[in-house]
C-alpha cells in the first residue's frame, strides 16, 4: 500500500512540475509582447500614451482589466490604434472615468464605440491640424449611466449618443469652429451633426456651448425645425458668435422651463470687422438673429434668478435683448453686464441700460466696462 502511494505522489509531483514549467515557458514566450498587459492587469488607474504614433501595448484576445476604474489615454487616431481602442473598451467591465486626448492624423472612415455601461465621466478631446482630419470619424456612445460629458474638437465629427443618459449632470459640447462655419467650409448636413449631439445631452442639468458649437447649430437650424427640450436644465453657458448672434437664445428660453442661471458670452467684435474687411462673408442683419419669443417663456416668469452678459458690442440689437430680459424676468435677483474693452460701436451705454424697465424691483444690476 505504501509503495502504491509513493508511486502515486511521485507521478503527480512530476505532473505538477511539468505543468508549472509549461506555464512558465508560455509566460516567457509571450511576456515580451504582453508584459504591459500583465503588469497593468490589476490596476485601478491606467495611463497610456503613444510612441511613434502607435500604442506599444497589446491585449490578449482573452484579456480583461477587472479592477480598472480610471483610464487616461493620449494617442494618435491611426487605424491600428482605433482597433486597439475598441478592444480595450470591451476589456474594462468596471470603468468609471475615461480621459481621451487624441490627435487626428489620418483622414479615414472609422467608428469608435464607447459601449461602457459603468462609465460616469467621459472627457474626449480631438486635436486636428486640418479641418478635414476628423470629419469622417464617427463616435457612438452607449453610456446610460454617464454623469459628466465633455467633447472638444474643431472638426465636425459625428457624435451619436444612443442611450441618452438620464442622470447627466454636466455636458460641455465644444464641437466645431466658428470661422469654419462662417467661411462656408462646412455644409448644413455636416453642421447638423452638432444638433444631433445636442439632442443626446438634453437631460443635462448644466450645459456649456461655446462659439464654435452655437455657430454650427445656428447654421443648420431654421425656424420651424424641432428644437430639443431640456427638462432638467438649470445652468446654461451660451456662446454668442459674431455672425448668427442671438438666434438660438429664444429657443433655449422657451425649451428650458427650469432654467435658473444663464451666461451669454459675446464673441469679439474685432473678429467680425476683420472678417468683413477681408470679404469672407456678408454683413449680418441689424438684429443679429434676435427674434423675441411670441410668449414669455416659463423660466423668465418663475425660475430665472441670475443672468450674466459679457463682451457686449454696444449695438442697438444687444440693447433689445437686454431690455427684453429685464422687462420679463420677474424672478431675477441679479444681472451682470460687461462691455467689450475694444468695442467700436457706441449705440448704447450704461445709462441706456439703467433706464430700461424692470419686472423685478429687487433685482441688482451691475454694469462694468
Amino acid at each position: 500500500m505504501a509503495t502504491r502511494r509513493k508511486k502515486y505522489w511521485k507521478r503527480n509531483t512530476y505532473y505538477f512540475r511539468y505543468r508549472r514549467r509549461l506555464i512558465l515557458e508560455m509566460y516567457r514566450k509571450y511576456s515580451q509582447r504582453y508584459k504591459d498587459y500583465f503588469r497593468y492587469q490589476l490596476r485601478k488607474t491606467l495611463h497610456l500614451g503613444t510612441r511613434n504614433d502607435f500604442i506599444r501595448f497589446h491585449i490578449p484576445s482573452y484579456g480583461r482589466f477587472p479592477n480598472l476604474k480610471v483610464l487616461n489615454l493620449k494617442l494618435h487616431l491611426t487605424l491600428p490604434n482605433c482597433v486597439f481602442l475598441n478592444r480595450l473598451f470591451r476589456s474594462c467591465p468596471l470603468l468609471e472615468d475615461l480621459y481621451m486626448d487624441s490627435t487626428c492624423v489620418d483622414n479615414f472612415d472609422q467608428t469608435f464605440r464607447f459601449c461602457i455601461p459603468t462609465l460616469r465621466l467621459l472627457q474626449l478631446k480631438l486635436n486636428a491640424d486640418e479641418f478635414h482630419s476628423c470629419r469622417h470619424k464617427e463616435f457612438i456612445f452607449n453610456t446610460p449611466n454617464l454623469v459628466s460629458l465633455s467633447i472638444t474638437g474643431p472638426s465636425l465629427s459625428c457624435f451619436r449618443i444612443h442611450d441618452i443618459p438620464s442622470n447627466l449632470i454636466q455636458a460641455n459640447l465644444s464641437i466645431g469652429k466658428s470661422s469654419y462655419v462662417h467661411d462656408f467650409q462646412v455644409s448644413k448636413d455636416e453642421a447638423s451633426r452638432v444638433m444631433e449631439a445636442l439632442k443626446g445631452v438634453r437631460n443635462a442639468v448644466d450645459l456649456t456651448l461655446p462659439f464654435g458649437t452655437t455657430s454650427a447649430l445656428s447654421y443648420c437650424f431654421d425656424d420651424g425645425d424641432d428644437f430639443p427640450t431640456f427638462p432638467y436644465l438649470r445652468d446654461l453657458q451660451l456662446g454668442i458668435d459674431y455672425y448668427f448672434g442671438w438666434k438660438l437664445l429664444p429657443y433655449f428660453l422657451e425649451n428650458s422651463p427650469l432654467l435658473r442661471w444663464i451666461s451669454l458670452n459675446r464673441e469679439s467684435e474685432s473678429k467680425y470687422t476683420t472678417a468683413m474687411a477681408e470679404g469672407k462673408h456678408k454683413e449680418a442683419d441689424d438684429t443679429y438673429g434676435w427674434k423675441p419669443p411670441k410668449q414669455v417663456p416659463e423660466c423668465l416668469m418663475d425660475k430665472l434668478k441670475e443672468i450674466e452678459v459679457r463682451n457686449l458690442w454696444r449695438r442697438k440689437a444687444e440693447g433689445e435683448v437686454v431690455k427684453y430680459l429685464l422687462e420679463n424676468g420677474k424672478t431675477l435677483a441679479k444681472m451682470k453686464i460687461s462691455f467689450e474693452e475694444d468695442g467700436i460701436s457706441d449705440e448704447i451705454d450704461e445709462d441706456t441700460i439703467e433706464n430700461f424697465p424692470r419686472a423685478s424691483e429687487s433685482m441688482i444690476l451691475k454694469i462694468s466696462d
